[in-house]
């Protein structure tokens, strides 16, 4: 009987990612994946150590085995203590709410947003958690806005009030995406990725101006280290907003689903992840001074001690070693005899993902990446990354645009423009008769 009944609704391109997979080599050991969204450089050594310590500690004096959070109100006060200092802001504890990773805390605020007749204004390329999260939440999309804020508005009937979407820097383009022009919104979502790998302009002096320009009352900002430290399987994440009704949501959520558990290694994490922040920021010799002031501003609170001064500054040190990667793989594909080459104004600000355009066209461009998988190289297109073929069309209309994984090794990374290059001497037939744009 359960046979019968229609599967939940899904996102364009999740569908569009799950045709595109269908046949592609299984065999992970010899396929290359050069556009995964997921950070390859690996972790920091003395950062695995740290964490180490810190879990055997909860263990033993008990704190994973409390239901109770022992000290979520103390984590709240250093983190609005930590971030309100780097974006140089004054953030109350009560404007704080810990989520195990970005993801959660997307899908919670949609849900919200949902629950409050917002439609969502999505940038395109995007996260797929947006437009999935908008589906399975019944938040309709209005509209999605391109790089240079260029705004394609759907066929879905306008909401009694609107949500704009802003992701600083972009999570597929890595760039700065200008906003669209219009009345301002309702309320605003801006999710921060990743802050490390930066390339011209600072993304912490970007996202400090940005965030003055909000009124968190009638926004959120999510934050999350899991991409900038290589720790995706560790979910740590922060919302900050002054919007009552949306943190009493986010504390019915975690009430329903987790009780009173607390998440004391994430949060220990974030507060770590956002006094690196301002390490990283400051010129060297201020790193003692730095970490001193979180260090204090920890042990007031009760809370585990965040590492030491010379952990901080390898950390930090692994962190540049990490963003002259995506610099270096940044520059190979804009090189000579490249099959690819970056659209104007899309340079990556920080992060490890870029998005990058076919040299020479193909008659039909997923047909082709469907071949590409066929022979071991696994290329994630426009479809995947949000919208819909309508969406696509009307505001990168042609473009055979790939996303591309800046953390790869450079010889992976090599191989992997070698294989284009090597798919892309001449246009190849179509397959099966396939469209230039997949169909969900």
């Amino acid at each position: 009987m359960h046979d019968t009944i229609p599967a939940p609704a899904q996102a364009d391109c999740l569908t569009a990612f799950g045709a595109l997979r269908a046949g592609t080599d299984p065999d992970t050991e010899t396929t290359i994946e050069l556009g995964e969204g997921c950070n390859r450089f690996p972790p920091s050594p003395d950062l695995g150590r740290y964490l180490s310590a810190l879990l055997d500690r909860f263990i033993r004096d008990g704190t994973l085995s409390a239901y109770a959070g022992r000290n979520q109100a103390g984590a709240r006060a250093v983190m609005a203590e930590l971030l309100g200092s780097h974006l140089n802001m004054t953030l109350d504890p009560s404007d704080v709410f810990f989520t195990r990773g970005g993801t959660e805390a997307i899908s919670l605020a949609i849900s919200y947003l949902a629950a409050t007749g917002h439609g969502l204004i999505l940038p395109l390329p995007n996260y797929y958690a947006f437009d999935q999260c908008a589906v399975r939440w019944g938040a309709p999309v209005t509209g999605y806005y391109r790089l240079d804020g260029t705004l394609h508005p759907t066929s879905t009937s306008p909401a009694a009030r609107t949500c704009l979407v802003e992701v600083l820097p972009n999570g597929v383009t890595g760039a700065h995406h200008t906003l669209p022009d219009r009345s301002e919104p309702d309320f605003t979502l801006l999710d921060v990725p990743f802050q490390i790998g930066a390339e011209g302009p600072q993304p912490a002096a970007m996202l400090r101006d940005r965030v003055l320009d909000i009124d968190l009352s009638q926004a959120a900002l999510i934050l999350t280290a899991s991409k900038d430290l290589s720790l995706p399987g560790l979910r740590a994440a922060v919302v900050v907003t002054r919007n009552k009704a949306l943190l009493q949501h986010l504390a019915r959520d975690r009430f329903e689903r987790m009780a009173m558990s607390g998440d004391p290694v994430g949060e220990v994490v974030m507060l770590f992840y956002a006094s690196l922040l301002t390490v990283v920021e400051a010129p060297g010799e201020q790193t003692a001074k730095l970490v001193q002031i979180a260090q204090d501003s920890v042990r007031r609170a009760g809370l585990a001690a965040l590492p030491e001064v010379e952990t901080f500054r390898r950390v930090r040190d692994h962190l540049a070693v990490m963003a002259e990667r995506f610099r270096h793989n940044a520059h190979a594909f804009d090189g000579p005899g490249s099959p690819l080459r970056r659209l104007t104004g899309m340079e990556p600000a920080a992060g490890y993902s870029a998005f990058a355009e076919l040299r020479t066209p193909q008659d039909d461009f997923l047909a082709w990446v469907v071949r590409c998988g066929r022979t071991g190289l696994r290329i994630n297109p426009t479809v995947v990354h949000g919208g819909t073929s309508a969406a696509w069309d009307a505001l990168y209309p042609g473009a055979q645009l790939l996303r591309l994984n800046l953390s790869e090794t450079p010889v992976t990374f090599q191989q992997g423009l070698d294989m284009i290059r090597l798919h892309t001497r001449c246009p190849t037939p179509a397959l099966g008769g396939r469209k230039d744009r997949a169909s969900p």
